[in-house]
């Protein structure tokens, strides 16, 4: 379950500095992440985003930067589903930023609702990059509980 992007790094994307804004790049992997969450989903769901764990920029990124987003469905739960993106620079692809970022299914009265019968595919993780992420994707739950 992943999807991939590129997008390029233009003027209106940097910050006073002559950066990449965070914030942009924030709004980018949520997108991305939805992208590839609702691309296994039934058209019927509806996902909001509920949190975007584990936020550490790794390096500057300049205007004309092409960036490689990859994100990878590593968690359903009984409501939400997780997916994990990392942003690589190319074309060396050192990377530059990696999250978690968890949506919840809602119904048509704003509920959360299972999202079990709106998977296309059923989600079997397994090895111990599966394990990894399911680590994560918990100690994030718990912290926002």
């Amino acid at each position: 379950m992943h999807a991939e992007s590129t997008l390029l790094v233009r003027p209106e994307h940097l910050n006073h500095h002559g950066s990449l804004f965070g914030g942009r790049l924030l709004e980018w992997l949520d997108e991305q992440a939805y992208i590839a969450a609702i691309a296994h989903l039934d058209s019927r769901a509806n996902l909001v985003t509920v949190g975007i764990d584990n936020v550490e920029f790794h390096h500057q990124v300049r205007e004309g930067a092409v960036l490689r987003f990859r994100s990878t469905v590593v968690h359903v739960g009984r409501t939400s589903i997780t997916v994990h993106t990392t942003v690589q620079v190319l074309p060396r692809g050192a990377k530059i930023f990696e999250a978690y970022v968890t949506f919840v299914a809602l119904d048509a009265e704003g509920d959360p609702q299972q999202i079990a019968p709106l998977l296309l595919n059923p989600f079997t993780p397994s090895g111990a990059e599966a394990k990894k992420h399911f680590r994560a994707v918990e100690s994030a739950r718990r912290r926002r509980k």
